[in-house]
């Protein structure tokens, strides 16, 4: 097994949750899982650490990062707040460079696969919104994007009964639809319906979290709308 499918498959199980948030990784026991060496493990969890999903402590080896907390959560849509509907709409100009009909292709093609899975939507919309970041040709906004991992971390809030239920698949057909209008009013260059778009979608997205306390902030105390504490959510 290449290193490239052993991050995949490590990454996986962090997403879906097998591999619990703040835990210990037991490396003998995803080699045995695996059927590989130490040394494509390690690397494997090497770019998952740049990615945030583990970190290293000195003495004690690899573990899965703790889940967002209420401030870390508010701080990142704020931050996706500022980029993503800017990018919406630069890209949604007369040129070559349109990536409006790729993404509207993504959207259609995702929907027909039948993929309903926390694992699949995940992947779909960390390329989806890579895409759009991507092709504003802008390297610092795109590094700035990158390095929230936005995806990753949220698709870890779900609760644990979210995988094949019906609140699933709502939410998956409401977020494909709102990804639908970004990509259709990008390929159709209008600038300001992108724009907009995009905002109700990442607005949309805040309120679809379903959050589960465990600790964390002053009870009673609220981000965006959000109760504070540790959030466990449901759907991006």
């Amino acid at each position: 097994m290449e290193t490239g499918s052993v991050y995949d498959r490590i990454r996986e199980k962090i997403v879906r949750n097998d591999l619990r948030p703040g835990t210990k990784i037991n490396i003998d026991a995803l080699v045995r899982e695996l059927g590989v060496s130490q040394t494509p493990v390690r690397e494997a969890l090497h770019h998952l650490e740049g990615d945030g999903l583990v970190e290293r402590v000195k003495g004690r080896g690899y573990s899965t990062t703790a889940l967002l907390d209420a401030i870390e959560f508010r701080h990142m849509f704020e931050v996706r707040m500022l980029l993503e509907p800017w990018s919406a709409r630069v890209l949604s100009s007369d040129r070559m460079t349109n990536p409006g009909d790729d993404l509207v292709r993504q959207v259609d093609d995702f929907r027909a696969s039948g993929q309903v899975s926390r694992t699949h939507l995940a992947m779909h919309d960390e390329l989806f919104h890579k895409t759009i970041q991507q092709a504003t040709g802008n390297s610092f906004l795109f590094a700035a994007f990158e390095s929230l991992h936005a995806q990753l971390h949220l698709f870890r809030l779900y609760g644990d009964d979210i995988e094949g239920s019906r609140t699933l698949g709502e939410h998956f057909d409401v977020t494909l639809d709102e990804h639908r209008d970004i990509a259709r009013a990008v390929a159709e260059c209008r600038p300001d319906d992108a724009e907009a778009a995009m905002r109700l979608h990442l607005e949309n997205s805040l309120q679809r979290f379903a959050p589960q306390m465990s600790g964390g902030a002053a009870p009673g105390t609220t981000v965006a709308g959000v109760p504070s504490g540790r959030i466990r959510g449901r759907l991006l």
